[in-house]
């Protein structure tokens, strides 16, 4: 009997030091930076990672100013239906929930009063003006007055408000349409400067606070934000209610171009001290895999993500082999701060991935850049967000699906010929090197 114990506690001890070691191996190899070649990055440098660099753009004879049209006598304005704008107003805010028609919540009770002395009554005529949530909803709790009381002291004095109702906050592509807005009306309204001197703010009417998965953009847009769960009292000089990206134009994927386009290329990294980017060298490209990983979450569990590539360390070292002279390296974007997902990408000059949010980066790429889309068997390639960026930005695009079977393993592993990924890389090369593709 004595001996059976012993026995059994040898087991159990080695089988808690196989799990130690596997634990050590799962979070080492999902936290893994793949790359070929040299060990130290030669782009992510100083040079790349000022604190701002400047950025000044005139856009005040741009067609979109067309867009507009107003109300009050052009003391409230709107832009098509992607934000409103109110001179003059003063907000208090308190905590509650309200669900909308498009299944947002809103996390605050507001009362917002603007000065006007033009409208008739006491709120916001908006019949007829097609509005949806969240703009509508805001607009409908505006109270119009005539002038502001003396309580008006009360309220601590702010020069820029935008009032966000944020959704999908961990999907960069969705994220990235809010923030488009949000910089379109700064463009358009000409308080750009304003914003970058920290002299904006941001109000966050959503059930989230400020621990979302790409909260570092909302940081870059906005020093000073005030989220669901505090009181606030404030005099704005300009209020801007900002729509949902699905009414953006970013999500617009039939438009043949997207506006402002070139300037909200810039305007992001500059925002995070990213000035240059990388001039095409066709001897040697930079080639970056995005890689997509399973979640650790907090509770202990892991969150199985789909489009993943199958034994992905020998597909780069393929690459890698087929294409001596250029730099090629998998890289696992949401391990990094977006300052250096940002500075990767501008040093980036092909770009391969699975259809995922991450190709929303190809917003940032050099205008030289190439981008390769890939789809497992199960996936639509009717989805073309991606596609539709790049064509929007003039990048060379492709995109290829597999369709063989025993191409797809478990837990959503999909194994695509390095023969095809060389392809259209050798092609992109051959398209902007005029033949110089330096491929073995």
């Amino acid at each position: 009997m004595h001996y059976n114990n012993r026995k059994i506690q040898f087991l159990l001890l080695s089988l808690e030091i196989i799990y130690a070691i596997f634990i050590i191996y799962v979070i080492v190899y999902l936290n893994i930076l793949y790359k070929t070649g040299t060990e130290e990055e030669n782009f992510l440098t100083e040079s790349f990672l000022n604190s701002r660099c400047p950025f000044s753009t005139n856009v005040n004879s741009h067609p979109l100013h067309s867009k507009f049209f107003f109300a009050c006598g052009k003391e409230i304005m709107f832009f098509d239906k992607m934000f409103a704008v109110l001179r003059n107003v003063v907000f208090q805010a308190s905590i509650a929930n309200r669900k909308l028609s498009n299944n947002s919540e809103l996390g605050w009770r507001h009362s917002i009063q603007t000065v006007s002395s033009h409208c008739k009554s006491q709120f916001v005529d908006i019949e007829g003006l097609h509005l949806i949530d969240p703009i509508l909803f805001w607009m409908k709790t505006v109270e119009i007055v005539e002038s502001l009381d003396k309580r008006e002291e009360e309220y601590e004095r702010r020069s820029v408000g935008f009032v966000i109702a944020r959704h999908d906050v961990s999907n960069l592509y969705h994220t990235m349409t809010q923030v488009y807005n949000v910089v379109v009306a700064q463009l358009l309204l000409n308080i750009a400067p304003t914003c970058k001197n920290n002299r904006c703010v941001g109000l966050f009417m959503d059930k989230h606070d400020e621990h979302t998965d790409l909260q570092e953009l909302w940081d870059a847009l906005f020093q000073e934000k005030l989220y669901q769960g505090q009181g606030h009292r404030f005099h704005f000089d300009t209020f801007i209610f900002i729509n949902s990206g699905y009414e953006g134009y970013l999500n617009h994927l039939r438009s043949p171009e997207l506006p402002l386009i070139a300037e909200f290329q810039r305007y992001i990294p500059s925002l995070f001290g990213i000035c240059d980017q990388r001039k095409l060298s066709c001897s040697s490209i930079n080639i970056r895999v995005i890689l997509r990983q399973d979640e650790m979450m907090n509770n202990g569990t892991i969150r199985i993500r789909e489009r993943k590539f199958y034994n992905e360390r020998k597909m780069l070292e393929e690459i890698q082999n087929s294409l001596p002279g250029h730099n090629v390296r998998g890289v696992r974007l949401e391990n990094y701060p977006m300052k250096t997902q940002l500075t990767f990408i501008s040093q980036t000059d092909f770009l391969v991935g699975v259809h995922g949010a991450g190709l929303t980066f190809a917003l940032f790429l050099p205008e030289h850049a190439g981008v390769l889309e890939l789809f497992p068997r199960y996936r639509d390639t009717g989805n073309v967000h991606y596609r539709t960026i790049s064509k929007w930005r003039n990048l060379y695009y492709r995109a290829w699906q597999n369709y063989r079977a025993e191409n797809e393993f478990p837990n959503f592993h999909t194994r695509f010929p390095v023969k095809n990924i060389v392809y259209y890389i050798m092609d992109y090369l051959d398209a902007k090197c005029k033949g110089i593709s330096g491929i073995r």
